[in-house]
């Protein structure tokens, strides 16, 4: 985790695209330095569930929200006032036909 996305004047260092999440699993974890975080998911293939969760150590994790169920389609959630430092995607329940990619920015 080399990159710290948010807190930089030049918007686009704000933004990150995860890895597309096929079936379950877990994003890769970045690190962002700021307090809102836009987040927009692309569902495709059928309904998914996911939650971003954040973490001040990158080993505690804790949900932004409840997990949400969600259709096919673009999706835009904003988060205001979470100060973590570490962010990932967690989806827990889909299949192997179904892919969740999620692109986030985080600004001050």
């Amino acid at each position: 985790m080399s990159t710290i996305y948010g807190g930089n004047s030049d918007r686009p260092q704000n933004i990150y695209t995860f890895a597309p999440i096929t079936n379950v699993g877990t994003s890769e974890v970045i690190e962002i330095d700021g307090t809102i975080i836009t987040v927009i998911d692309k569902v495709t293939g059928g309904q998914i569930t996911h939650q971003l969760q954040g973490s001040m150590n990158g080993v505690d994790w804790a949900g932004f929200t409840d997990s949400s169920i969600k259709e096919p389609g673009i999706h835009l959630d904003t988060y205001s006032g979470y100060a973590v430092r570490y962010v990932r995607v967690v989806v827990s329940a889909s299949h192997a036909t179904r892919t969740l990619t999620t692109t986030i920015c985080c600004d001050a």
